[in-house]
């Protein structure tokens, strides 16, 4: 039996799924899924590769008979393409028109017919209501997608105008793997209800992704020593990521010379280029994509068995979305870091903040093996993040001493308690025997 069908959604949705071979739900799916079909809100915080997507998209479906519009923002051109195809599919027995996507306003866009699901990216869904080609006052239920990546896109006054415009919606859906505390104020703004829940709140990474690093000497070591990781692994799929746009072109024509077959993913494409570079790689086309940070938030590829990090990501949340391209649905995953010395002290900073074990590994008869004897550096948190961390630990002491003081008291009334009882029964004993 299709664990969906516990929902009580659209049959024609449950044999969507089982085509896919999707018969179990998530945590994700399970905790939110019943929630929004109670037309409750929701803030939807789970690690990456977790199903997030379904979980919103299902319930949303189901709903589409039902008043109003549904209205999903995505922080990218390539994501919310992503989230059109997956509505195309769930939703082609279902919708009574196909979902409309505004990434940018094309000629070929037919607004004749009134959809009720709408996807696109800020900018361009404000020109579509601009132009009197959508109305947004019909819209009852908004759904933020990488909510977090939004605001760092700088897209915060563009969500202010859309909830000043959508006056009559009912629900607001916030989904991210990781929410941060720019996100707060976009929850407070948008959230009206206060039984709005959150699952997964902790930025985490699932514990079938192995967090490797390969220390170097200085950044002049960094090529050779991609070419040394690449030799060693052979995934099915991977993904070179890097800092800069600069950085992967780079990459990407020194892998080229080499001989590998890959393909590049960066912001000096075109929409067009960048759609065809993630659907050849979906589809196996190439062995690997060389890609800045704009690839890692919310783009899911199936089978993408290894990410290799030629530089390191510029914060906690970057990796993680930089990790969280692998290891998807429960899958097992591999990120190999090149670190310098600086490099190693911050992954040992983001892997100490996520709880993720990190493993040194070296090049061994052209493998990748452990490094059991490398000591290294320790991890770069700054005085405010040690001052916090010693006073976490100062107060688990005082609570741990506190409840080994309140122990030691319970144990001396109990020793005390003890003795009173003996010395009390050794006095009925010895009053009996006088009395005898």
């Amino acid at each position: 039996m299709n664990e969906f069908a516990n929902f009580h959604i659209n049959e024609k949705l449950i044999e969507k799924l089982s085509s896919r071979g999707i018969t179990s739900a998530t945590l994700i799916q399970k905790e939110v899924i019943p929630k929004i079909l109670k037309g409750k809100d929701v803030i939807g915080q789970s690690k990456t590769g977790t199903g997030k997507t379904l979980a919103y998209l299902l319930p949303l479906l189901h709903l589409s008979e039902c008043k109003g519009t549904s209205l999903i923002i995505a922080p990218t051109k390539e994501l919310a393409a992503q989230i059109y195809g997956e509505a195309l599919f769930y939703g082609e027995e279902i919708l009574a028109d196909k979902p409309i996507l505004l990434t940018q306003l094309r000629n070929n866009i037919d607004f004749s017919k009134k959809s009720n699901f709408i996807i696109g990216v800020p900018g361009s869904i404000l020109k579509a209501s601009e132009t009197g080609k959508i109305k947004l006052s019909s819209v009852r239920r908004i759904v933020l997608d990488e909510a977090d990546f939004l605001i760092d896109l700088g897209f915060m006054d563009d969500l202010h105008k859309l909830f000043e415009l959508t006056v009559n919606r009912e629900n607001v859906f916030i989904f991210s793997a990781t929410l941060s505390a720019k996100t707060k104020n976009v929850i407070d703004l948008a959230s009206r209800q206060k039984d709005a829940s959150r699952v997964d709140p902790k930025n985490s990474l699932p514990e079938t992704i192995s967090n490797q690093f390969l220390p170097i000497i200085n950044d002049s070591f960094r090529d050779e020593s991609l070419l040394h990781i690449l030799s060693c692994i052979n995934p099915y799929l991977g993904i070179i990521f890097t800092r800069t746009r600069e950085e992967s072109n780079h990459v990407y024509q020194f892998l080229k010379e080499k001989g590998f077959d890959l393909l590049l993913l960066n912001g000096s494409l075109q929409p067009s280029q960048r759609k065809k570079t993630i659907t050849e790689f979906k589809k196996g086309k190439v062995q690997y994509l060389v890609a800045t940070d704009l690839a890692s938030r919310g783009i899911d590829i199936e089978s993408v068995t290894h990410i290799v990090n030629y530089t390191l990501a510029h914060n906690e949340l970057d990796y993680i979305h930089r990790a969280g391209r692998t290891g998807r649905m429960g899958e097992s995953g591999t990120v190999i870091s090149i670190c310098n010395e600086l490099d190693e002290g911050y992954l040992k900073k983001y892997c100490h903040n996520i709880e993720a074990a990190l493993i040194a590994v070296k090049i061994e008869d052209n493998l990748l093996v452990e490094d059991k004897k490398y000591k290294g550096t320790k991890p770069r948190f700054n005085l405010k993040e040690l001052k916090s961390m010693e006073k976490i630990a100062l107060a688990k002491k005082t609570v741990g001493e506190k409840t080994s003081n309140k122990k030691k008291i319970i144990d001396k009334k109990n020793n005390f308690n003890k003795i009173k009882k003996s010395v009390n029964s050794k006095h009925f004993s010895s009053k009996k025997m006088i009395k005898k």
